[in-house]
């Protein structure tokens, strides 16, 4: 897929599920477990996407954008990481799993720059909240409308303005990459599967205050896991 079609979509994808994180619907399609198959629906492989989403919503699991906090941008990392896989997979005998996994690691450390557009986007909806206070004293209440109006655009722009960075520091970062690691990634593929997530189930047991739900939550884990070397 080398036409502009896949990134429009992609945009597209991040602009509403940015805009779903604190903003707007929170409809809860900006978690990763949603967002990223979403991506990879709207881009003709959901099952990348799915293997994407949940590997990522096991890292962010226990950090939602709740009040004042403001954990790095896992919405964009997801639906950009899934884009780099579908649009950038190089082919055989690079394994795509192996290579939707490298998208992941490449996109993760940009995820930070959505905390600093997070963090404007919230400075300029607060100098809105002065301007609505003038606007009320004035008389002039459908301003408001417009004002509310802003305060969503300024979140749809920090969204989408990470994502572009996430997708074009991923590019980058791929081109040096895919040449020096393709003769490994299919040897690495057998650790990355079972690394990536062990990962995320220590994110997780690192949010986890309650004792007891330490051994349920580990006892799930190995039980699902047997099921699927079982059945899989």
């Amino acid at each position: 897929m080398m036409s502009g079609f896949p990134y429009c979509m992609a945009f597209l994808a991040s602009l509403v599920a940015g805009l779903d994180r604190t903003a707007v619907f929170q409809l809860m399609i900006s978690r990763p477990i949603v967002a990223a198959p979403m991506t990879g629906w709207l881009l003709g492989d959901s099952t990348t996407g799915l293997q994407i989403g949940a590997f990522l919503e096991l890292l962010w699991l226990g950090r939602i954008p709740v009040g004042a906090s403001i954990p790095p941008d896992d919405t964009q990392v997801a639906i950009g990481s899934t884009c780099l896989a579908i649009t950038q997979y190089p082919g055989a005998p690079i394994p795509l799993t192996a290579f939707a996994i490298l998208c992941l690691l490449v996109a993760l450390p940009f995820g930070k720059v959505g905390e600093f557009f997070d963090r404007v986007a919230r400075r300029l909806n607060g100098n809105l909240w002065v301007r609505a206070e003038r606007a009320i004293d004035g008389g002039r209440y459908r301003a408001l409308t417009w004002l509310h109006l802003q305060g969503a655009c300024h979140f749809g722009l920090a969204s989408v303005l990470t994502f572009g960075v996430i997708l074009l520091g991923g590019l980058l970062s791929l081109r040096i990459l895919v040449p020096l690691l393709s003769c490994d990634l299919a040897v690495m593929l057998p650790w990355l599967r079972l690394g990536v997530p062990m990962v995320g189930v220590a994110a997780c047991l690192c949010t986890v205050n309650f004792r007891p739900a330490i051994w349920v939550y580990c006892s799930s884990f190995l039980v699902i896991y047997g099921l699927l070397q079982i059945f899989g």
